[in-house]
């Protein structure tokens, strides 16, 4: 099973240029439980996870998602806050503009995805239709058998 929280929390613990032991400090967690957590190890439990997705001032659905790029734009606005901000205005449009993107690309690829669950369940109602359609077709050949037997019976032979 895929680690995506662990992932994301190794990816915004060096993009914000913290180590195990700095991180563990801010968030008063030890080193081992961190790394552990990035590893995959063991899970975090939900005010762990609160209290690191508010340190990074993501929201934990994003801290919890699957892809790293869906937490890329809020690290590099964390970053900046922690380091003191932007060089400038042309590089806060240019990061403003990446977060726009990324916050469209994240909502066209969740309508993909209910996209994706409603075909799932089309396909599925299919298939129960099918199995529903294939056990009528066999008592229909079952019930033909029997009148098919019941007629050889009655019937005279030459």
């Amino acid at each position: 099973m895929e680690n995506s929280f662990g992932t994301n929390l190794k990816s915004l613990r060096k993009s914000n240029g913290f180590t195990l032991e700095t991180l563990g400090e801010k968030l008063k967690i030890s080193k081992s439980t961190l790394s552990d957590y990035e590893n995959g190890k063991s899970s975090p439990p939900f005010d762990v996870c609160e209290t690191i997705a508010d340190f990074f001032k993501i929201n934990i659905e994003s801290l919890r998602a699957s892809g790293v790029s869906r937490v890329s734009a809020n690290t590099i606005f964390a970053a900046n806050r922690n380091t003191g901000g932007f060089k400038d205005d042309n590089e806060k449009a240019k990061l403003i503009a990446q977060k726009n993107q990324l916050e469209f690309q994240n909502k066209i690829a969740n309508q993909q995805v209910e996209g994706l669950q409603v075909q799932l369940k089309l396909v599925s109602q299919i298939v129960e239709s099918k199995n529903s359609e294939i056990r009528s077709l066999q008592m229909q050949i079952r019930l033909l058998d029997e009148k098919l037997g019941d007629f050889k019976t009655i019937s005279p032979t030459h």
